[in-house]
């Protein structure tokens, strides 16, 4: 597609009644797509889907689990939260978050737990880190 071009993708439907809910599927997957552009399929990307269904709730989430990472100095804050954004793109390899990241895996390590500390909750719990992801994608797509 053309640079720029958005495009959500809902669900198939069967008969005209269920028209309305395909065309607010498709745009609960327009609003996911990034603003340069791309193509979202909704089944593709079900907890973002969830999470800006309910702007509230992914609101509330976001400051539940990650309050403590908002309120540091910008800087801090920026490096602390593009480390566990990395650390989950990474599959939750220090390691390649590391070489993402331009650092060595200790120093994601240690910016993990310092992650972990703050928010109280562990990157090896999985109900913690299901929160955790969840409030990041809250917060990168529910921004503005």
């Amino acid at each position: 597609g053309a640079a720029g071009r958005r495009v959500g993708v809902g669900a198939a439907v069967a008969g005209l009644a269920a028209v309305g809910d395909a065309r607010r599927l498709a745009d609960l997957a327009l609003s996911i797509c990034p603003p340069e552009g791309g193509t979202v399929r909704l089944t593709e990307h079900l907890p973002e889907a969830l999470v800006v269904s309910s702007r509230e709730l992914g609101t509330r989430l976001t400051e539940r689990v990650l309050g403590p990472l908002l309120r540091l100095e910008p800087a801090d804050r920026d490096v602390l939260l593009d480390t566990l954004a990395a650390w989950f793109a990474s599959e939750g390899s220090a390691q390649r978050a590391g070489e993402r990241l331009y650092c060595h895996r200790n120093t994601v390590l240690n910016r993990l737990r310092r992650c972990e500390q703050l928010i109280g909750r562990s990157l090896a719990r999985p109900l913690d880190v299901v929160e955790i992801s969840l409030a990041l994608t809250a917060r990168r797509l529910l921004r503005g």
